[in-house]
């Protein structure tokens, strides 16, 4: 019951994931690009090398040992430290920060959430057959709580980067459509 709560969990957290792009042109300092594909690409590769984290950390709640599913969260943990970090590094584009700070909240949220809750669900599922009826109550109200917050999250940065294709005149596919 609970390798599927937790499972559940960040199956959810994957849901809402934009497609992997390539970046370029990246300076020295602030992260400056001058094209707009290549700046929302930049984003959007940092959200995904996040998701692939979160997706072997799932992958280890399925299949793997206590010692296994507590490299992939620490792995998971250092890539969401990593990527928040570039992002917050990236300058505005053409003096629109819209797309960045969409960007910023959302992988800050990610952040706060592998180093709190994700942190208390790994340690209510590696309590096995040992987890009470009060830890499966507390993991799905985490489950919960962090579905609802990511679904908003990701809603703006979707709005975000719709309204940035728009303004600097590029297309792209949106998944949520």
């Amino acid at each position: 019951m609970v390798k599927i709560a937790a499972s559940l969990c960040l199956s959810v957290c994957l849901a809402f994931i934009l497609p992997s792009c390539n970046h370029e042109n990246v300076h020295a300092g602030d992260i400056v690009f001058y094209n707009p594909v290549e700046y929302n690409d930049f984003i959007v590769d940092h959200q995904n090398a996040i998701i692939r984290y979160m997706v072997r950390l799932t992958t280890a709640f399925d299949n793997g040992n206590d010692q296994e599913v507590r490299m992939q969260y620490n792995a998971l943990v250092a890539r969401s430290d990593s990527s928040l970090f570039m992002i917050k590094q990236l300058s505005d584009y053409e003096g629109d920060t819209t797309l960045r700070n969409a960007a910023l909240e959302l992988l800050s949220f990610y952040n706060q959430v592998f180093h709190t809750e994700y942190k208390e669900m790994i340690d209510i599922f590696l309590k096995g057959d040992t987890a009470t009826d009060a830890d499966i109550t507390r993991l799905n109200a985490i489950v919960v709580r962090v579905r609802e917050r990511e679904e908003l999250l990701n809603q703006n940065l979707s709005l975000a980067q719709s309204q940035f294709a728009v303004k600097f005149k590029f297309e792209f596919d949106d998944p949520n459509l």
